[in-house]
């Protein structure tokens, strides 16, 4: 890493994330995704109001904050993303303008050196032989800007989360038995799949992951230089 960095994991509508970051100044700070949806009741004006926040944050430090997107994100504004759990009907309108107009605050995945974050992860066969990536080039830069012919894949929701047999999710759906393999030579951040802690994976091809979805139990990671 070449700084400091906080790492928080699926919001949900939970506002911990200000008393994670309260002492953030001088590092970067990485938001998972997944900023709706959530399992408590919540009312819309909460909700709203919590990404609201999180989106001025972005816009006063730009340099600092990254706001990686999620399942629960993109089925609010895009076409290619498969409903999923709890998805708010009347919430969808106001949360559809929101992302829709600060769509350029946001990113599918974001990579420093040999460390890649994304909402859920990648598998090794999924990137090399579903989506069809180039390990020569930088992977973020291939999953931020997808060819016509790569979206479905990732997109796709994997056998493990109800998907079709046989398939593994792509970077917004990737279950945690999916990724057995991560991607080859890279240390990954993810959150998606809910640890009570942060939690660390190292597949048979050397790659490493690291699951973060455990702001629900007032968890993050802190990554020194």
């Amino acid at each position: 890493m070449t700084r400091p960095t906080i790492v928080i994991g699926d919001v949900h509508g939970l506002d911990y994330w200000r008393e994670a970051i309260s002492d953030s100044q001088g590092c970067r700070v990485v938001f998972l995704g997944d900023y709706l949806d959530p399992y408590q009741e919540m009312s819309h004006r909460e909700l709203l109001g919590n990404l609201r926040a999180i989106i001025a944050l972005k816009r006063n430090r730009p340099d600092d904050i990254v706001l990686l997107l999620g399942n629960h994100d993109l089925h609010y504004f895009s076409s290619d993303a498969p409903i999923c759990s709890r998805f708010d009907y009347e919430l969808a309108p106001a949360a559809s303008r929101l992302f829709i107009d600060n769509f350029d605050l946001f990113q599918y995945a974001f990579q420093d050196d040999d460390t890649i974050f994304t909402h859920a992860g990648i598998a090794h066969g999924w990137f090399v032989d579903d989506f069809r990536g180039d390990l020569s080039l930088s992977v973020a830069d291939q999953l931020n800007h997808p060819r016509d012919c790569q979206v479905s894949a990732l997109c796709r929701v994997g056998e493990a989360r109800g998907g079709r047999e046989g398939t593994v999710g792509g970077i917004f759906w990737a279950d945690i038995n999916e990724l057995c393999d991560p991607l080859h030579g890279y240390r990954q951040i993810a959150g998606h799949n809910r640890v009570e802690e942060v939690t660390e994976r190292t597949g048979p091809g050397g790659g490493k992951i690291v699951f973060c979805d455990c702001l629900w139990a007032g968890n993050y990671l802190w990554l020194d230089e």
